[in-house]
């Protein structure tokens, strides 16, 4: 009973928490309509084999939003290379070669076990990519699979969950619909567990359906106690996982968990609601309005001018019949000419004028979709700019994407890291002894690969090759000092080049290098003045040779000559 009193308690919950909701089905229901008709199901069903998109006369605000909804992957998480890297925030400790190499290590394998085809990850991310961008949010979940040998990614209609948000402004309760086969649900849970109507169902009906609730709340509302390690007693869990059968009433398991398991990036948000917005369809729902009645327009009067409507005198005509090969019956008794008695009515249509508003709407529609912002638009002459004008545009092409990038980076791929990532950590993928010793206990965070932050990084390159040309003309101008540190900004400008961590040099390395260098530099020193001095005694020893030579006798020449003696001294009187 106090199962029954427990699940009775949460269901209801979960029904407030849907009816208060409610209202915002309508407005994705009309969302979807006109920009993704394959999600239009949230306040109709669907019958399988029906055209869900035979109400539209245009594709083209479906179009912005497939080109939009898959640009996120494409440009935020490029499988062709590692769009995310771990940091610690302190560039020393990254920097360090073998901090480097293991933060590398992390990436490279992380990546390895979410792309794993048994994971589901791209299936799931492209579905949430897709709510996210029309919606405004997504409710993804990252679990372990049953097998505890990989991860497994789910994405779920937002018509089927409810949430709330706690005082951080984080999502962490969150109640979802579903429905379980009665065949499925003993399968699952139990033949010991389920009501009684599931078991007779299972032996009369196994195909029929019953509704059910899984529930994520914190711990501390359901007050549950989870089982700690033997010796350690009791330990209270941080979050609690409930399966309910709710036309029965009846809780079918729960149990603990370490973490809140689901994603519910939000684009939009505004203070109250919990619910977000997408700032696309809000700005483009009348365009796309319109943008129906408009292209129904022009294709009436299309059709009117090939084909257009007729006049016929009642009297002469019995049935106009226009189709190729048909038959109108006349009357010849008319007094008029046969040709007379059937006239087209001709329209004057400017279809040039429809079809320059129809393609203003369109430019209208790329801007509220940011389509015209995810590239750099084409200017004559780029291959002549200058560094600095490069900059600028960089900076500009950076500002008008921050709007649509920074909240998918920080509300959506930053959580489904930190959540795949303490998964494999609990599932033993990162032993703590392969951790650095400078790295145990430091916290770890993501940087993304994007369009922004490759511009950003490409800001360095730019301004190192500014300040290149700068000392150059410096130099010429006869300045000698030079106030920058070379080695640094070359560094920061190959790190601005997203170069791997293995082509930089470790500081024991540079240390043993330049010790090397300055050994050599005093060998070469030595060396020179070894020589000095050698060619010192050389010359000193010429000179002595030579002063040696000038002090002796003259010679006489000539036979039986005798040397002339030297000049008696005068001494003082």
């Amino acid at each position: 009973m106090a199962s029954d009193a427990r699940a009775k308690e949460l269901v209801d919950l979960g029904n407030r928490l849907f009816t208060k909701r409610d209202p915002m089905l309508s407005l994705w229901q009309e969302v979807a309509e006109h920009f993704y008709v394959e999600r239009s199901d949230f306040t109709s069903e669907f019958v399988m084999g029906e055209d869900f998109a035979d109400h539209l006369m245009d594709s083209y605000p479906a179009l912005l939003r497939r080109e939009l909804g898959n640009s996120i992957s494409a440009m935020l998480r490029p499988r062709e290379r590692q769009w995310f890297r771990t940091t610690t925030l302190d560039d020393d400790r990254d920097t360090d070669v073998m901090n480097a190499a293991y933060l590398e290590y992390v990436v490279t394998k992380m990546k390895y076990l979410m792309y794993d085809t048994r994971t589901k990850f791209v299936r799931a991310t492209k579905e949430a990519d897709h709510d996210f961008v029309t919606f405004g949010q997504a409710v993804m979940s990252v679990e372990e699979s049953v097998t505890r040998d990989h991860l497994f990614y789910r994405t779920f209609h937002l018509r089927d969950c409810a949430w709330l948000e706690n005082h951080m402004g984080d999502v962490d309760h969150l109640h979802r619909k579903d429905k379980m086969t009665a065949r499925k649900m003993i399968g699952r849970f139990g033949d010991a567990n389920v009501h009684h109507t599931v078991k007779q169902a299972a032996k009369r009906d196994p195909g029929k359906e019953f509704n059910m609730r899984c529930i994520v709340m914190p711990a501390d509302e359901y007050d549950m106690v989870a089982k700690g390690k033997e010796g350690m007693g009791r330990r209270k869990a941080k979050y609690v996982i409930v399966y309910i059968d709710a036309d029965n009433c009846k809780v079918l398991k729960e149990y603990p968990m370490p973490d809140f398991p689901y994603i519910v990036p939000r684009w939009h948000t505004v203070s109250g609601l919990q619910y977000a917005y997408s700032p696309t369809t809000c700005i483009a729902l009348p365009d796309a309005r319109m943008m129906q009645q408009m292209t129904r327009i022009i294709l009436e009067a299309g059709e009117k001018s090939v084909d257009p409507p007729v006049v016929a005198v009642e009297e002469a005509v019995r049935e106009v019949n226009l189709a190729a090969g048909a038959i109108t019956w006349a009357d010849f008794s008319f007094d008029g000419k046969l040709r007379e008695a059937v006239q087209p009515i001709t329209i004057e249509n400017n279809m040039t004028v429809a079809f320059s508003m129809r393609q203003d709407m369109r430019e209208m529609l790329n801007k509220a979709w940011f389509i015209d912002k995810l590239q750099l638009p084409p200017v004559a002459g780029a291959d002549q700019m200058t560094a600095r004008e490069v900059g600028i545009r960089q900076q500009e092409f950076i500002r008008n994407l921050l709007p649509l990038f920074e909240p998918i980076e920080v509300e959506y791929n930053s959580r489904v890291l930190d959540k795949s990532f303490a998964l494999l950590r609990n599932m033993g993928a990162f032993p703590s002894d392969e951790v650095p010793e400078d790295l145990l206990g430091a916290e770890v965070t993501w940087q993304f690969e994007s369009p922004i932050q490759d511009n950003q990084k490409r800001l360095a390159v730019s301004q190192y090759q500014e300040t290149l040309q700068l000392i150059g003309a410096s130099m010429q101008m006869g300045v000698d000092a030079i106030p920058v540190n070379l080695d640094a900004a070359l560094k920061d400008a190959i790190q601005g080049l997203a170069a791997p961590s293995d082509w930089f040099k470790d500081d024991d390395q540079i240390e043993e290098e330049e010790a090397a260098k300055a050994q050599q530099h005093e060998m070469a020193s030595a060396m020179q003045q070894v020589q000095g001095m050698a060619q010192t005694a050389g010359m000193a020893a010429e000179a002595s040779q030579q002063v040696g030579q000038a002090m002796l006798p003259p010679q006489v020449s000539g036979p039986g000559a005798q040397p002339a003696l030297p000049p008696p001294k005068r001494t003082a009187a």
